[in-house]
Parts: structure tokens; C-alpha cells; sequence
């Protein structure tokens, strides 16, 4: 039974995002959108109008957070194409693995050098805001950032990746391990790349190829392609069905 993914937040981003006039945008969606703005103002010139590369979840070693940093900063295409957003984890006050990540990223980009470099650690968002961002990340920001941007999960590996499955209902085209999960629902070479996450290089090439695939012509349709397919097989309607079905079972075959 698949875990159930609420499509309602995503789509009101959507709208958000691409509403033109500001006083028509919901308060709570202007006010993500500044704070994402404020974090792309941080990009030297040079390096606004790029699209962004953005992964979300916890600073651990298993979320390979590190590891993508390490693979986008040492692959010159990778590098120039796009800048690098990582969504997750307390910067303010770490826990030994966030510490740990950090750490590994520091020995990548010297603390100091990460916006000049096209690298941005947002720290942990709340849902709301990553669903406004997600949008954002795909549509692109005036003067900040271009349309195109990518999700990558650089994850050793995923049971099922909600992550992955949010940023596909928005559009997106992701990055995924091809181990687990992911690799019954992306449609590699169509809505996303399956690869090695234990591969730097192929980590990073397949962020090129991504990045390629989302400007590609058909880019509508296939993003529709991939929220079609997350709101039919893993929509919270969906599980709640399945769920409703197990129970009437039980109830029936339950002794009287």
C-alpha cells in the first residue's frame, strides 16, 4: 500500500509561484518566496540566472548531502551550470551528524566561499515553504534564478522517497538512487536519472543530463506525465482507498 502524498500543498504553490501580480499571491506563499529570494541574493552576480540544483532532507551521512556538495563543486559542467540549494538540518545548533556533514562540506567549499561558489545551505524549512520552493526551483526566480532547476536525492539508498515523489508532483525532473525505491516510479530518461549515488561522477554527470532533459522540448508534458503518475499512485486519495479497503476486509473476515 502506497504511503500517501498530500498533492494540495504542491498545487497551491504551483498556482503561487506562477501567478503573475503580487497582491493576488497568498500572504503566507509571498512571504516563502522573499525568504528564497534572500537566499539567492547571497549568489554573487555572476551567479544569478543560473537554475538551481536543490535537494531536501536531513544532514546525514545515509542522505548523501555531502557527497552531492562534493560531486556538483568537482565537476566543472556540473558546477557551471547550476547552483547547488540543500534544504535540511539545524545550522545554528547541529547534532553530531549534521556536524559531521557539515564538516565534509567545509573540506569541499571553505566556510566563507559557499554563496561566491553558487553553494546555499537553507537549514531545515517547513513544508509550506519547501512546496513553495520546489515550484520556485522549476519556474525559476526574476533575476535570481532560472526555470529549469533540478532535485537531486544523492541517498545511498531510499525505501520510498516522499522527497523524491513531492518534487516530481511539482514538476520537476530528479536525480535518484537506483537502488530502492525510486526505481519503481521514475521513469528513467523521462521524468528523472537513476543512478549510482555512490559515484561522485556519475552522480554528477547525471545532473548535466537532468539539467539537459529539463529544458528539453516536451518539458510540459512530461512533468504532467510525472504529477499524473504521483496522483494516481501516490496520492493521499489513494492510500486512504487501499486503507479503507484493508479495513472493510478485516471487518468482514473478522469472527462474529
Amino acid at each position: 500500500m502506497p504511503e500517501g502524498i498530500d498533492l494540495g500543498p504542491l498545487r497551491r504553490a504551483a498556482r503561487a509561484v506562477t501567478t503573475t501580480g503580487r497582491d493576488v499571491i497568498p500572504p503566507a506563499s509571498r512571504e516563502d518566496l522573499a525568504e528564497l529570494d534572500a537566499v539567492l541574493c547571497a549568489l554573487p552576480p555572476a551567479r544569478r540566472g543560473l537554475p538551481l540544483l536543490v535537494s531536501v532532507g536531513r544532514l546525514h551521512r545515509v542522505k548523501g548531502m555531502a557527497t552531492l556538495v562534493e560531486a556538483w563543486a568537482r565537476n566543472p559542467r556540473c558546477a557551471r551550470r547550476c547552483n547547488l540549494l540543500l534544504v535540511g538540518g539545524d545550522l545554528a545548533d547541529p547534532t553530531d551528524d549534521e556536524e559531521e556533514q557539515l564538516s565534509l562540506v567545509a573540506e569541499t567549499v571553505p566556510p566563507g566561499e559557499e554563496a561566491g561558489r553558487g553553494l546555499l545551505l537553507a537549514g531545515h524549512r517547513p513544508n509550506e515553504t519547501v512546496a513553495t520552493w520546489l515550484a520556485a526551483v522549476r519556474h525559476g526566480r526574476p533575476g535570481l534564478a532560472a526555470a529549469g532547476g533540478v532535485y537531486v536525492s544523492a541517498s545511498l539508498k531510499e525505501e520510498f522517497g516522499i522527497a523524491i515523489l513531492e518534487a516530481m508532483a511539482s514538476g520537476l525532473v530528479v536525480v535518484a538512487p537506483r537502488v530502492g525505491g525510486p526505481a519503481t516510479y521514475v521513469e528513467h530518461g523521462v521524468t528523472g536519472l537513476l543512478v549510482d549515488t555512490t559515484s561522485q561522477d556519475a552522480l554528477a554527470e547525471a545532473v548535466v543530463t537532468a539539467l539537459d532533459l529539463a529544458v528539453a522540448p516536451g518539458g510540459a508534458a512530461r512533468a504532467e506525465h510525472a504529477r499524473t503518475m504521483v496522483a494516481e499512485r501516490f496520492g493521499i486519495g489513494t492510500m486512504a482507498a487501499s486503507l479503507a479497503g484493508i479495513y472493510d476486509r478485516v471487518h468482514r473476515e473478522a469472527p462474529s
